[in-house]
């Protein structure tokens, strides 16, 4: 898994960008090309002029974007620029990520309550959900320098996530190679019958017992236990394919996660 591509979604609202800061940081110690992607929508009265108009806010953000990837070019980092109008962002992210065959998305995330999480379709949750290619979440004040990196994979007989898995391991050494960082691997189970067996968690991850936590409980809450306990700077973690009323009421264990975490 190379990370060749990444596709930055600007927020036009907001004066920091934590995603385009990171992924800054990622290009300067990679040969990884970015493409900065902003969409933009106002509600504009019908009118002759109407077409003109979006015309002119489309290029006013776009010499936004020109203007804060100018000085990337000096420093030998290859960014491109986008902008669309488009009343649902979330879904042209989503279409930006594909057409431009994008290896990661980052995208910054700021604080939810457990209350808008449920009644409102976040741009959180519509990309982890329907994007093809990982989307890193990048919390604002996380300062990005990779100390321990906490992957949560299943393990457990029946369950069929063996090519999730199989991602979620590579994505998570990816993440750490070249940097002085180390893999913890915690494997959740709420059936005492249903206990991971360690060695094998050891050796399908390739890493040592101490890098390899099995611990009773709701997925989430354990995910972010120790999260906290390893004061990990990330948490990969894979989406189901739950969708729908299914998804509002129950809810993936990523989605429940993510304002309980401080790091990306």
């Amino acid at each position: 898994m190379e990370f060749t591509k990444v596709l930055i979604v600007y927020d036009p609202t907001r004066e920091t960008q934590p995603a385009f800061e990171r992924a800054v940081a990622i290009a300067g110690t990679t040969s990884a090309k970015l493409h900065v992607f902003a969409c933009i929508y106002s509600d504009i009265p019908r009118s002759e002029q109407k077409p003109a108009h979006i015309r002119a806010l489309l290029a006013e953000q776009k010499a936004v974007l020109d203007n804060i990837t100018a000085p990337l070019h000096a420093r030998g980092i290859e960014a491109t620029t986008e902008v669309e109008w488009d009343k649902d962002w979330y879904q042209a992210v989503v279409r930006a990520s594909v057409r431009n065959s994008a290896d990661v998305v980052l995208k910054s995330s700021f604080r939810h309550s457990a209350g808008q999480r449920v009644l409102n379709r976040t741009s959180d949750w519509t990309l982890i959900r329907e994007c093809l290619c990982p989307v890193l979440l990048v919390k604002e004040g996380s300062s990005g320098n990779m100390r321990k990196v906490l992957a949560a994979i299943d393990l457990r007989k029946g369950r069929d996530y063996a090519t999730l898995n199989r991602h979620i391991v590579d994505f998570s050494q990816k993440v750490v190679e070249g940097n002085d960082a180390e893999v913890h691997f915690i494997n959740a189970y709420q059936d005492l019958q249903e206990s991971p067996d360690r060695n094998a968690l050891m050796k399908y991850c390739g890493v040592g017992s101490d890098r390899i936590h099995i611990q009773l409980g709701e997925p989430e809450d354990v995910i972010v236990n120790h999260a906290r306990s390893l004061n990990a700077s990330l948490v990969v973690v894979g989406n189901s394919a739950r969708s729908g009323l299914a998804a509002m009421i129950r809810g993936n264990t990523v989605e429940k996660v993510l304002d309980k975490l401080e790091c990306d």
